[in-house]
């Protein structure tokens, strides 16, 4: 029997405050990415955090930003 293996995409993220993003996955998982780890998106005001874009299910941008994350740079995987 061959069973497919599927990725888990991207379905949501939350602000928990300033410092603390959560990326919910389509596997109903969660993972917390401290934002000292990307100063870009720290520094963005609330508004500027709401407004984001999911790619593909895979890659995360914020339209304030030019940079696109994918979801093995947040997860801290090289």
């Amino acid at each position: 029997m061959i069973t497919e293996i599927k990725t888990p995409e991207i379905r949501n993220i939350e602000f928990l405050n300033s410092s603390i993003m959560f990326v919910h996955l389509t596997n109903d998982r969660t993972f917390i990415v401290p934002l000292d780890q990307f100063q870009d998106i720290k520094a963005l005001s609330f508004e500027q955090k709401k407004d984001f874009e999911i790619i593909d299910g895979t890659n995360l941008s914020f339209l304030a930003l030019d940079e696109v994350y994918s979801l093995t740079d947040l997860m801290g995987i090289m």
